[in-house]
């Protein structure tokens, strides 16, 4: 059954756009944990952001977030369900480093249907589908946009992709960018799809990354990313 929301708009302190919401959804929520939580607040860092990834980017205020904190990155949004990427678009269509993609990350080539298994609009989960499903979408991966946009690096990777991680850190695709990350920003969905944090775990083990938490956030960053003495 298709939802209809009715949208709305908040101004938020510091950002000139006012930003776009949905009613009755989880998008309040989700607001509040970017622009008032501050949970991806990542300052000072020792170096300007040129490339960010913004995978599972919901109603965008995550990559709105950072072009702010980061105004000379180019972003990177990918969103896999309609609904949300709506509202993404919506939110950055104003700022000309932000570019939307209707898609999900995988890794590989293939199509992917969204499933709603009643976590609210920032819960949907994607898994792998026939092409001649009336929604399927299909599937990008890292390596594909750093091909595209001709990244050499990735400053900074965002994924909060409800447990399409385990798939991510599963095959074994990730060998070809996981050693181009400056950071990595991951919530790890066991509770949705079992085996995420394992996967993970196995997979950065042998890149050497430090880290720490915050909220429900792991923060996975290349020795000297931030500046010597900040508080991270």
């Amino acid at each position: 059954m298709v939802k209809y929301y009715k949208k709305a708009y908040k101004k938020v302190s510091g950002f000139n756009e006012p930003i776009c919401y949905r009613k009755n959804s989880t998008d309040l929520s989700s607001l509040k944990y970017v622009f008032y939580d501050k949970e991806y607040l990542l300052k000072p860092l020792s170096f300007e952001p040129k490339w960010i990834i913004d995978g599972g980017a919901n109603a965008g205020y995550t990559s709105i977030y950072f072009a702010n904190n980061y105004p000379n990155a180019q972003i990177v949004a990918i969103e896999p369900d309609q609904s949300n990427y709506e509202v993404l678009a919506e939110n950055t269509k104003n700022y000309k480093n932000i570019v939307p993609i209707h898609s999900g990350l995988w890794s590989k080539n293939t199509y992917l249907e969204v499933v709603d298994v009643g976590l609210g609009e920032w819960g949907l989960v994607v898994r792998e589908s026939e092409q001649s499903k009336p929604q399927s979408i299909k599937a990008v991966t890292i390596e594909s946009l750093m091909d595209k946009y001709k990244m050499q690096r990735i400053d900074l990777l965002k994924l909060n992709v409800e447990g399409a991680e385990k798939e991510l850190f599963t095959n074994e695709g990730h060998k070809n960018w996981l050693n181009k990350i400056n950071i990595l920003i991951i919530e790890l969905h066991d509770r949705i799809i079992p085996g995420c944090t394992e996967a993970f775990n196995k997979a950065v083990k042998p890149y050497n990354f430090n880290s720490f938490k915050r909220g429900s956030n792991l923060i996975l960053y290349k020795e000297g990313s931030f500046k010597r003495g900040s508080n991270i």
